[in-house]
């Protein structure tokens, strides 16, 4: 890292949560307009090391000068995320900018139209209690892969380590909010999407159930979770670097009157829950360190950052049990079924979107949508699309209503069984690895789509998960051995050796724990994210606690999934 350029004004509003913004600001100690232009600063000082953004906000300082100005009229606030800068995800919609899913054809039209004619309802939701965005953040081809790159913008970088990914498809966020150059991010999850960047980038991330979180626009269209989708369903959620704003942001975007709850007509009118966040008292606390659906076995950083978790949670007085989900429902007996989901087979007379996926894992087609046929394949999705045909090198499809409707009630009595079995075991939440390594090189990618299913399963399950940041890998860890023979013998030689080059050279990078709840008990998982980052927070003297000290190398891929190089601020402009 190079030597700090950035203020200590500039540290100290980088370094600020939420409601210390929102205090400095009813104090008169800062404006609005001073915490976005110090934010974005920093976003372009991030922006040019890891090509995280995908555009600008152009009208975030007239909002912040709104803010300001209502504030000193009126003496109060716009609402609880007053003059907060914030980012979002390149394919929510913001009136007149693109949504380009990392497409270059879509990015092309949508330069041609102006951009989107409506926002997103979440962003209204946001805007609505005063969060100003100030740019959208790069994803992955489709959000299709957990890597960092598409053919519209390139490769996204770690701000912690550029020569590594910062995870996906919420890849720009994880890179933006892991570097304090937003304060909270709007990313989605449809297998780890929120949660891969978050624990790679060392922040907070949030998986809300399947659909409450909105993906609609204004107008009521939407670009996921489309009507008739009632597979795996991708879900909205935030990142931050604090549990605590994670809080901020659900409780302003559920609130009664909030836009989310009045407006989207798929999303359940369940408001924020303060009661059952405030409940005191010790948890029960299911965990596995290992086992479970962790793919591969967890890494010795892993291991000793989970092991150290469990003893504090101990130690606070909470109740903590052995519980191993795949003792209730066996992986084997999940993963065919996940791969029909993920593969998106399970829809009955495909016909030729069928053979349109097939030519996407055979590589002789660029994406599920034909409007794309131009677009170049990202060598992550290829890899993702391999490893999606499973271990007999085919991927089953539904060929009938029938074979459509029995998988889909396969998986419901899946999903029956483990809240069944979790019920009985008296578990508020479950706590397992978010990841079993860390962040890998970005080369590495496409090497290790089956790691995946660590976070993955969850979405199977339809439960609320997040991830928060326990510790870091040590020179101490790296000189143990990772044992690979607990893992299935079915593992790739190709995969087992992706997953050591993770490890090599690690040092300093994120270790992040996962939590799991029941589905629609959202702020029961964030009570107990809370509790974990009060209790870890001590113990765990290597957290990372440096977003807004970090000085990243500008780096950028020479092709998409190329090993970064470093590179000069001159040559990126003069892209």
């Amino acid at each position: 890292m190079a030597a700090s350029s950035t203020s200590e004004h500039d540290l100290n509003l980088l370094s600020l949560p939420i409601t210390h913004l929102i205090a400095a600001q009813m104090r008169g100690e800062v404006t609005a307009v001073e915490i976005v232009e110090c934010y974005l600063r920093r976003a372009e000082q991030i922006h040019t090391a890891t090509n995280c953004f995908t555009c600008w906000v152009p009208e975030a300082l007239d909002e912040a000068a709104r803010a300001d100005l209502y504030r000193e009229e009126t003496g109060k606030l716009l609402g609880c995320l007053h003059g907060i800068p914030c980012t979002i995800k390149d394919h929510y919609a913001m009136k007149g900018l693109p949504v380009t899913m990392g497409l270059k054809t879509m990015r092309d039209r949508m330069h041609e139209s102006g951009g989107a004619r409506h926002d997103a309802v979440a962003v209204m939701a946001l805007r609505a209690e005063g969060a100003i965005p100030i740019a959208k953040t790069n994803m992955t081809q489709h959000g299709d892969t957990w890597g960092g790159g598409n053919p519209a913008y390139g490769d996204t970088l770690n701000s912690r380590n550029t020569l590594r990914t910062p995870g996906g498809s919420s890849s720009g966020e994880g890179a933006a909010v892991g570097a304090s150059a937003s304060v909270f991010g709007i990313g989605s999850d449809v297998g780890g999407s929120v949660r891969c960047p978050a624990a790679f980038c060392g922040v907070a991330g949030f998986k809300p159930t399947a659909q409450r979180f909105s993906f609609g626009w204004e107008d009521g269209r939407t670009i996921l979770n489309k009507p008739g989708d009632y597979g795996v369903m991708a879900t909205g959620g935030p990142l931050a670097k604090h549990v605590d704003d994670l809080v901020q942001v659900l409780n302003a975007t559920w609130s009664r009157t909030s836009p989310m709850l009045n407006i989207d007509t798929r999303v359940p009118r369940i408001p924020f829950d303060e009661q059952m966040l405030a409940k005191a008292g010790p948890l029960t606390i299911g965990y596995h360190v290992d086992g479970g659906y962790t793919n591969p076995s967890p890494c010795p950083s892993t291991v000793r950052c989970i092991e150290r978790a469990v003893e504090a949670l101990r130690d606070a007085g909470h109740h903590l049990v052995p519980f191993d989900p795949n003792e209730v429902v066996p992986w084997k007996e999940l993963h065919p079924i996940l791969l029909a989901e993920y593969g998106h087979g399970i829809r009955p007379d495909a016909g030729d979107s069928n053979r349109a996926r097939r030519k996407v894992r055979e590589g002789s087609y660029s994406s599920k949508s034909t409007d794309t046929d131009v677009d170049a394949i990202h060598p992550d999705l290829a890899g993702m699309a391999k490893a999606s045909r499973g271990p007999g090198g085919l991927l089953p499809i539904a060929t009938s209503t029938a074979e459509h409707h029995a998988i889909i009630a396969q998986r419901d009595q899946q999903r029956d069984m483990l809240s069944r079995h979790w019920r009985n075991a008296g578990l508020d939440v479950l706590i397992c690895p978010a990841w079993a390594f860390p962040a890998p090189p970005v080369e590495e990618v496409r090497n290790l789509a089956p790691a995946v299913w660590t976070t993955q399963a969850w979405n199977y399950f339809d439960v609320p998960a997040g991830v928060l940041p326990i510790g870091r890998v040590t020179v101490e860890d790296l000189h143990q051995s990772w044992n690979f023979e607990v893992d299935p013998p079915s593992i790739e030689p190709d995969f087992r050796d992706a997953c050591l080059r993770s490890r090599e050279n690690s040092e300093g990078m994120p270790i992040a724990l996962q939590v799991v709840g029941q589905p629609w008990r959202e702020e029961n998982v964030l009570r107990a994210m809370l509790e974990i980052e009060r209790v870890v927070t001590p113990v765990a003297r290597e957290m990372p606690r440096d977003h807004h000290l970090l000085e990243p190398i500008v780096r950028r891929s020479p092709t998409m999934g190329e090993r970064p190089v470093e590179t000069s601020d001159n040559d990126i402009l003069a892209r």
